[in-house]
């Protein structure tokens, strides 16, 4: 029992993290601009990161991937 909930802790994360790659990729890797999205016809408007922590984190982490990303090399 205990695995499928690791499990399904893990896909959430991966999911997660690839819903913010795809509103950074959206708005041109420009992070106040995710937090602000008003795109509602989006399906993925209302699972988009209303905070910018996050998103920060994980332009840390592909940056460290190099990754090219705008936002990254501030």
């Amino acid at each position: 029992m205990k695995t499928n909930k690791l499990n399904l802790k893990k896909q959430i994360k991966v999911l997660r993290k690839t819903i913010y790659l795809k509103c950074l990729e959206c708005c041109n890797c420009q992070v106040q601009e995710v937090t602000k999205c008003n795109i509602t016809c989006c399906p993925l408007w209302k699972e988009r990161p209303l905070k910018a922590k996050g998103l920060y984190t994980l332009i840390k982490l592909l940056s460290n991937r190099n990754i090219q990303f705008s936002e990254a090399k501030k």
